[in-house]
């Protein structure tokens, strides 16, 4: 079994170029997925949500109220869920898909090259029945979607609570928010692990991979859950633990 531990600070060989590759990845799909979100949001009116709360709960509650928060998120939910996200969903679709290739494209090196090699990675040019290292449309829709509706739920809270907090300009503190997209990216970082590590499973499965190990950054931000794993590795490949453990995890899968 390789070394687990990845120190990230250091890295040498093979694993030079494949993290180079995957933060260029990650960069360019915050760029894309926040480009696209903030062209759907905008024309953005959360003004009859405003209202709409302040009817239930007026102006006569403090800002620190559970549930004055909670309302405030329920009308900005339903404010975002009566939009078109066409291009926020195509943009997180072609990040998964762009991922789950690069992530072949990585996994394929792993188990096809010298470990001490560093220089640039090989795109794949030819389809395979197994351990394709293309994603279906419908399984990048899917990973699209599921990313894009948890992220729209945790915009509505962060918007909701701006509401309810703000002073002066509710209105505006949740719309400043929510065009900054920090749910977003975190949806753009899900999307884009998660299709990366399927990607590294498919090609280990296409080379005939047996198992393989979870490997942390090395450093003093790894968290127990990402230790916990690399600590249990190796695994078989059905049998490993799902990338990402977390948003904006750094763990990475190696053939054992």
């Amino acid at each position: 079994m390789p070394d687990a531990t990845l120190q990230l600070r250091n890295l040498k060989g093979i694993w030079r170029p494949v993290y180079a590759r995957r933060l260029a990845l990650h960069a360019t799909a915050d760029a894309v997925v926040i480009a696209a979100w903030r062209a759907d949001l905008h024309g953005l009116n959360l003004a009859p949500a405003v209202d709409a709360w302040r009817l239930v709960f007026g102006e006569a509650l403090t800002p620190a109220e559970r549930h004055r928060r909670q309302a405030a998120a329920q009308a900005v939910a339903a404010t975002l869920a009566a939009r078109n996200w066409r291009r926020t969903r195509a943009a997180l679709a072609l990040a998964a898909q762009r991922a789950h290739r690069a992530g072949w494209t990585a996994g394929h090196a792993l188990v096809t090259r010298d470990e001490a090699d560093d220089s640039d990675l090989d795109e794949p040019d030819n389809p395979y029945t197994i351990g394709s290292p293309d994603l279906s449309d419908d399984r990048a829709d899917a990973t699209a979607a599921a990313v894009l509706s948890s992220a729209l739920t945790a915009s509505a809270t962060r918007a909701g609570r701006a509401m309810a907090d703000s002073a002066e300009d509710p209105e505006g503190d949740a719309e400043e928010l929510l065009a900054a997209g920090l749910d977003l990216e975190l949806a753009a970082d899900v999307a884009v692990s998660a299709s990366y590590g399927a990607g590294m499973l498919a090609a280990y499965l296409g080379a005939g991979a047996q198992a393989v190990v979870w490997m942390t950054a090395g450093d003093a931000r790894v968290c127990n859950l990402c230790q916990g794993n690399e600590d249990d590795s190796p695994y078989s490949l059905l049998g490993a633990p799902s990338l990402p453990a977390h948003a904006r995890c750094r763990c990475c899968l190696a053939p054992a």
